[in-house]
């Protein structure tokens, strides 16, 4: 009489293959995590940035938004007073450098600018150019 069933062996064997299925299959998904983040931070960036343009033009006075080298918080103030927003990029996404971007009245930056973030899937950056456009280059 033949009996039913899986042998240890057989168990085993499944088992690891399936351990190793969910290793890789994770260490994909944290890797699409990183990269989603650093897609996220940087569209976020250039959203603050146009956003504190914008306030610029709208009231008349100049804002500042100011980076941190190695972290990930930064602020968005009215200069002289009257507003600060202090905002953060996603987990691990952090500023490269340390930046102060200035828009006058007008909504001109002071100067060029590009604002590199990072995490552990690579860089991306936004870019403000001397006429005040904004853009942004993601992984």
């Amino acid at each position: 009489m033949r009996q039913r069933g899986f042998s240890l062996i057989e168990v085993v064997i499944v088992g690891i293959i399936f351990g190793v299925a969910m290793t890789l299959a994770l260490a994909r998904w944290q890797g699409y995590n990183a990269q989603q983040r650093l897609r996220f931070g940087t569209a976020q960036v250039a959203t603050d940035l146009r956003t504190a343009q914008e306030r610029a033009k709208a009231e008349r006075a100049p804002y500042t938004v100011t980076f941190t080298a190695s972290s990930s918080a930064y602020t968005v103030a009215r200069s002289g007073g009257g507003f600060v927003e202090n905002t953060s990029l996603p987990d691990t996404v952090v500023a490269t450098a340390d930046q102060v971007v200035t828009f006058s009245a007008f909504g001109r930056p002071d100067a060029a600018r590009t604002i590199t973030v990072q995490n552990s899937f690579g860089t991306a950056s936004a870019s403000i150019n001397a006429t005040g456009g904004i853009t942004y280059q993601t992984p």
